[in-house]
């Protein structure tokens, strides 16, 4: 399998939970096989969207996939 990276934007460090298990933090690099994942943050709920799904392909550690999660009140 191809090593791939996303970066998760939030505008504050949070857990990153792929597949159901936390990964890492916001705003890092993540190194991830190629592949299917489904994303979200850790609590407390206070983002949106609730997940994104994502295909992670085709990156690489200086092009990194990025998807960002908004703050809500």
């Amino acid at each position: 399998m191809a090593k791939e990276y996303l970066v998760v934007l939030f505008q504050k460090n949070r857990r990153v939970k792929i597949n159901g298990e936390y990964n890492g933090i916001t705003n890092t690099k993540l190194e991830l096989e190629s592949g299917l994942y489904e994303i979200t943050l850790g609590p407390p709920a206070n983002f949106a969207p609730e997940k994104k799904n994502i295909d992670l392909t085709n990156t690489t550690s200086l092009r990194p996939m990025l998807i960002e999660f908004s703050s809500i009140k």
